[in-house]
Parts: C-alpha cells; structure tokens; sequence
C-alpha cells in the first residue's frame, strides 16, 4: 500500500537507501567481525611460523649446543652438599691469595640461597695487601676455574705510616640445583 503510492524514482531512491542500509547492516554485523578475525588469525599464524623456524633452527643445532653444554657442566653442577661446596670456594680463595701474595685476614661464608633453577654461594673475605699482588688476586678470581665472581668490592688505605691497602668484598659463585 504504501509502496504503490510512491512515484518510479522515489520507489529507485527507497530500493537503493534499503538495499545500502541491508549491505551496511550485514558488513557491521556479520563482514567486519570475520574479517578483524581472519586477520587476527593470520597474525597469529605468521607469528607461529617465526617461532617455529626459531625452534626448528634449534633442534638442528641440537648435538653442537650438547657439545658445547658438556664442556661447561662441570662448571655450573654441583658436586657435593652444600657445605662442600662452600670449602671447595674458602679452598680456592685461601689458594688464589697465597699464589697471589696477599695476606687473607678474614672468610665468612654466608648461607646459600635458592634462586629460580640455581643456588648461589656467598663469601664474605678481607684482604690486606700491596696494590699489584691484590690486583693479582682480583685478576685471579675473575679468572678462576670455579667461576667466582666479586659482587662488592671496597678499598681502603691501611692505617697512616703504613703501606698498602685493605679491601673487604663479597664473592659469589653460582651452581645448578
């Protein structure tokens, strides 16, 4: 009824604005949402390709990083309980400091702590010394086969008229639980 008294341009105008309307209606509600998520998933798809030519370059290398891991195990694994483990480090340092020269006046290991899949030793040494043996030293310890790393470092002058120097630090070595 309405429709019949609508002139043939009129009928055109309402036909076209309906069928605009009834293309915009179904590319809100149905177009837009399945193409934002086939977009989604082909962003997703493309980042999983990445990962997987990643891991896939690792599983290719597999035996060369098992190769290269066994040579530094022994370096990181335990070899013993804890309070081995602290003598072999107090062994090393008084070790380092007689190859060194440097008189080693006080070692106080501290407990270890567990972090996340390793454990750390911490030990606490004061040293007297001239500047190039202690220097030495330090070289030494950065250089050890146990891996021992100084965490803190302090220098100080000994006392007035005598030579040399005093210095407090704290060493850390860190192994695989």
């Amino acid at each position: 009824m309405f429709w019949d008294k609508l002139s043939r341009k009129e009928k055109v105008g309402l036909s076209l604005a309906i069928a605009f309307i009834t293309v915009a209606f179904f590319d809100r509600l149905i177009v837009s949402p399945i193409r934002s998520r086939v977009r989604q998933i082909n962003q997703n798809i493309q980042i999983s390709e990445k990962q997987l030519a990643h891991d896939l370059r690792n599983v290719r290398q597999k035996d060369q990083i098992e190769k290269e891991f066994e040579k530094f195990v022994g370096y990181v694994e335990r070899s013993g309980s804890d309070e081995e483990e602290v003598a072999k480090i107090l062994g090393e340092i008084e070790s380092l400091s007689r190859q060194s020269g440097i008189y080693l006046v006080d070692m106080k290991p501290q407990a270890p702590k567990d972090i996340d899949f390793y454990k750390e030793y911490t030990i606490e040494i004061e040293v007297e010394g001239e500047m190039i043996p202690l220097s030495k030293f330090l070289h030494q310890l950065n250089t050890s086969r146990q891996l021992l790393r100084i965490k803190k470092l302090r220098l100080t002058s000994k006392e007035e008229g005598q030579t040399g120097l005093k210095s407090s630090m704290v060493i850390t070595k860190v192994l695989v639980i």
